[in-house]
């Protein structure tokens, strides 16, 4: 109730408040608001403040503002305790080739003998090394020349492995058995845990060999069907936000140390990946994963492993296992492998470890006989290099939804567009030549997201590679349930020799850790000697500091480099992502009088292994590279050189071909080698390399996917049509059929006509002959079961029969296809009608 006051005249609401008023002496007109007479009956009407809520937005803005502090404080910890790695973090000489494996001759006994040099043999002997175990460590090729060079190049921490367990956990199944679900679900938890602190170790401790990127995924429907993963809930992903939330929870797990995800809407997904078929999108969400070099990776583990005292050597093969009196392993009679003429020798060693990967049981073949049971299952994967300008430089892509169900990475590597893997069960081969039906199958999944305008072309794979990833058991297990999800360490009871195989490239180092631990822990003398790892503390080399590098690696260490040697700033670049503080050491194995000042004037021009296109296709690899490989690096062969200290075949396989020449005279300088042993080298190289990248020309001997790109398919139309009427007569279908690589007999050209031109008109558009090339029933058929993944079994070679498409949904899938990627409308409106 309101009441006006005017002096000691105010009666208001009751006596108390008439007194205080009066006492108050209050001269003037006053509002005042009070309660009623019955004010106390209302009071007690209404509802008591609630307290409980004031003190819960309290409660949660102070565990927010706690939880805030403590990933800055988490942050901040991992950066300083990094910087203090680099500072302290001192580069010493590394033995020569010739040097170790001197030593390895000399008949000294060593604590530990691994056999295999990829990134997980070449981590264990880092690890029982920097432990205080004597190392000896040896490699049948070169260092990653197996799985550890051919990967997708990703640092990641397992994405997948965690939305898969999550799908496994809240599946129907686990409510019939929820403790089993339960222990499923924490072991792969433990697992991806894992790699995010192998990853947060990679990034930071390793940042010239290592980088962030962020990685796109284009969501182009609200509601996906089939649902990812075959889990119903996740076919409304899209629509509930489901994966915004899943990656923002991924940042979570890792504490923030990885750049955060973001959402992308349709029109900053064409500003920021103008190669993405944007105006579709939905959205696009972003997340980022970590990505190296993967070969210079390896390589800088074993040498690391050089440098704090474990004889290390490649080409140093192992022929057969030494044992006691009491069967037990204790050493290995070896053979050096770059010299034709060179005898076995023995190594002494307490304990014998393998670490071959896919090889695995050749290895144990050495060991258990012939006959030993097989217990690697290779997976085999195909990677396809294509042109930059199909991917942003600074942005990849990931296809979580392919025609297989498996991921499809799509990044930026070295300056180009790396597409990969496909995943098909194969027999382990060190050399497997790359099939031509994975080439052509990754093409057709770029194309799904890719922009209309941007057409995917065969002869644009500028190279291809062929990776064999192991699937293991152990054979030693007493309870299989119980074996790691992640990678496999058995110990054979009698010989005591240890294996260790499966894995990721991100965990090599906890694999290497898990290895040792129970090594040593078996080993009551190396319980007593072996101290406690070390290797999460330990930088790889080239982050150290040196005479030209005195305070360690630094991000402006390329600049430094640049304006110290005058040196192009994207070479300044790769020297330092490859070599880190030792960079300055290979621009000293500059050939003297070679250097020359650039067009421009701005930099001195550092002869190139490719000098032929250094100009247009921003090849950065020195000569000097060569010189300093063969002398620090222990490169042995041309091969070594191109592939794995350089990345040039694994970039363009036509380019290293044609820089082979140089390369062999190059190493012939620094080894002595003749005229006789440099064809010799010149003829071996170029076997290998044939056999192991494919490049821009398809090779369709073996193959059975008969599919063929639109775009590829119309140039070899157009090219035949000379006349330019749109059509092809039955002897340019004929000569397209070659070309193809598919060529037509007779009788199936004969039926190819009957089925294209019913008519009889004799003349052949290029939208029916598009349709019945990619409408080979036994093409889709091989499609359908290529989708099937690991368990896909190839078509015999040969020509496929010419048959009637009776499938509905194989013509609207293609249809589908083509509708996207063919710009003209006429030719779409053709096809329809065809």
């Amino acid at each position: 109730r309101v009441a006006a006051l005017s002096g000691d005249a105010a009666v208001c609401g009751s006596s108390e408040e008439t007194m205080l008023l009066a006492a108050g002496g209050v001269q003037e007109p006053t509002l005042f608001l009070t309660a009623s007479a019955t004010g106390s009956e209302a009071a007690g009407k209404q509802p008591a403040p609630k307290k409980w809520r004031g003190k819960l937005l309290v409660a949660l803005t102070g565990s927010a503002a706690a939880g805030y502090a403590a990933v800055k404080w988490h942050q901040k910890g991992i950066r300083e305790e990094a910087q203090e790695v680099h500072r302290s973090a001192k580069e010493l000489p590394i033995p020569t080739r010739s040097e170790s494996l001197a030593r390895l001759k000399s008949g000294e006994e060593f604590d530990v003998l691994v056999v295999g040099g990829g990134c997980t043999g070449a981590g264990v002997a880092l690890e029982a090394q920097l432990r205080g175990l004597k190392v000896a460590c040896i490699e049948q090729e070169d260092f990653g020349s197996g799985t550890s060079s051919k990967s997708t190049k990703l640092l990641w921490a397992g994405s997948r492995y965690l939305v898969q367990g999550l799908v496994k956990l809240f599946s129907p199944g686990s409510i019939l058995h929820p403790i089993n679900a339960v222990n499923d679900f924490c072991g792969t938890w433990h697992m991806v845990m894992g790699c995010f602190r192998e990853r947060t170790y990679m990034l930071s401790i390793n940042p010239h060999i290592t980088s962030w990127i962020p990685i796109a995924v284009p969501l182009d429907t609200w509601i996906i069907w089939p649902p990812p993963f075959n889990y119903p809930p996740a076919a409304l992903g899209p629509l509930t936000g489901m994966f915004i939330f899943f990656f923002k929870f991924y940042d979570a797990l890792s504490c923030w140390t990885a750049p955060t995800s973001y959402v992308m809407s349709p029109s900053r997904a064409q500003e920021e990946f103008p190669q993405m078929d944007g105006k579709r999108m939905k959205y696009v969400s972003v997340f980022y994963e970590g990505t190296h070099n993967d070969a210079r990776t390896n390589l800088a583990i074993a040498l690391t492993a050089s440098m704090h005292g474990a004889a290390i050597a490649n080409y140093v093969e192992a022929v057969g296992i030494t044992f006691d009196d009491a069967g037990v392993a204790r050493g290995a009679e070896l053979i050096d492998r770059t010299s034709g003429n060179s005898k076995p020798f023995k190594v002494k060693a307490k304990k014998v470890i393998y670490a071959g990967g896919p090889f695995t049981d050749s290895m144990r073949e050495l060991s258990e006989g012939k006959d030993v049971k097989k217990i690697v299952n290779g997976s085999g994967g195909t990677h396809i290099v294509l042109p930059q300008y199909y991917c942003p430089r600074n942005m990849g892509m990931v296809d979580m939804m392919t025609s297989r169900g498996s991921f499809l990475f799509f990044i930026p590597w070295e300056g180009y567009t790396l597409v990969g893997t496909t995943d098909v069960k194969t027999t382990p081969d060190l050399h497997h030549e790359v099939p031509e039906d994975e080439i052509q199958y990754l093409i057709n999944e770029c194309e799904k997201y890719l922009s209309p305008s941007l057409k995917v072309r065969r002869r644009d794979v500028m190279s291809a590679w062929y990776g064999i990833r192991p699937l293991v058991s152990d054979p030693h297990a007493k309870d299989q349930s119980s074996v790691s999800r992640d990678h496999t360490i058995s110990h054979h009871p009698t010989n005591g020799i240890t294996f260790i195989s499966g894995g990721k490239w991100t965990t090599w180092r906890e694999m290497a850790e898990d290895c040792v631990n129970q090594v040593v822990e078996k080993d009551k003398d190396f319980t007593k000697r072996a101290g406690p790892s070390k290797t999460l503390k330990t930088p790889l080399i080239g982050t150290g500091a040196t005479a030209d590098c005195p305070d360690g690696y630094s991000k402006s260490l390329a600049a430094h480099l640049s304006q110290t040697y005058d040196v192009a700033f994207d070479v300044a670049e790769h020297l330092v992502r490859n070599y880190g503080t030792r960079a300055p050491e290979v621009l000293k194995y500059v050939e003297e009088g070679k250097v020359r000042g650039s067009r421009s004037g701005l930099y001195k021009h550092y002869p190139r292994i490719y000098e032929g296109a250094a100009a247009t296709t921003g090849y950065p690899y020195l000569e000097a590279e060569v010189r300093y490989a063969v002398a620090h690096e222990y490169a042995c062969t041309p091969a070594d050189i191109l592939a794995r200290r350089t990345r040039l075949a694994f970039l363009n396989s036509t380019a290293a071909r044609l820089a082979l020449p140089r390369v062999v005279q190059i190493m012939a300088e620094c080894l002595g080698w003749d005229t006789a042993r440099q064809r010799l080298e010149l003829e071996k190289a170029e076997e290998l390399l044939a056999k192991d990248f494919a490049g821009p020309v398809p090779n369709k001997k073996g193959a059975a996917l008969r599919t063929a790109c639109a775009a590829d398919v119309k140039d070899i139309f157009d090219k035949l049509d000379q006349q330019k009427r749109g059509t092809l007569s039955q002897d340019g279908i004929q000569t397209a059929s070659v070309e193809l690589g598919f060529p037509l007999n007779n009788e199936q050209l004969k039926s190819a006509m009957r089925e294209m031109d019913p008519a009889g008109g004799g003349e052949i558009g290029f939208p029916q002959f598009l349709m019945w090339w990619n409408s080979c029933p036994d093409s889709l058929d091989l499609e359908r079961r290529m989708a099937e993944g690991p368990e896909t079994k190839e078509l015999e070679s040969g020509p496929a029969p010419v048959q009637e498409v009776k499938e509905e949904a194989d013509l609207a899938s293609m249809l589908s296809r083509m509708d996207q990627h063919l710009s003209s409308p006429s030719i779409t409106k053709d096809l329809r009608r065809a």
